[in-house]
């Protein structure tokens, strides 16, 4: 069986935890321990190739990379990009929308807007037209 130790617990404090109701610990499976310590052996070695140096020549690399395909480059003819077009091209509004927006506008009460008055819930007042 796996050692203790070997995952940062004492043997004393292995006894109970509050939160499991009081259930006993399971020790390690020796295939569990050779996988965590595999994988912190690939862990060391990735962390030790992350160097400063390394990092400089992917930059280099990605420059390379980048101005490799510049050619192939399509550039935007339109003077700028924009998500939100100002509802110059609205989507099509669903018959469900639709619908509701003609009950709105058909229904017989609405808000009477109050100029010089705070805009909020309290002070609005509902008319019947």
């Amino acid at each position: 069986m796996g050692d203790s130790l070997s995952v940062g617990r004492l043997p004393e404090n292995n006894k109970k935890l509050p939160t499991d109701n009081q259930k006993p610990l399971a020790e390690e499976s020796e295939r569990i321990t050779k996988t965590r310590e595999k994988l912190e052996k690939r862990l060391k070695q990735q962390d030790e190739n992350v160097t400063e140096e390394n990092l400089n020549e992917k930059v280099i690399q990605i420059h390379e990379q980048i101005a490799r395909w510049a050619g192939l480059r399509v550039f935007v003819k339109k003077e700028s990009l924009t998500l939100f077009d100002n509802n110059n091209t609205p989507a099509k509004s669903s018959t469900r929308v639709a619908n509701y927006a003609e009950k709105i506008l058909n229904a017989k009460t609405f808000t009477k807007s109050l100029k010089g008055v705070e805009n909020t819930l309290k002070n609005r007042i509902i008319e019947r037209q």
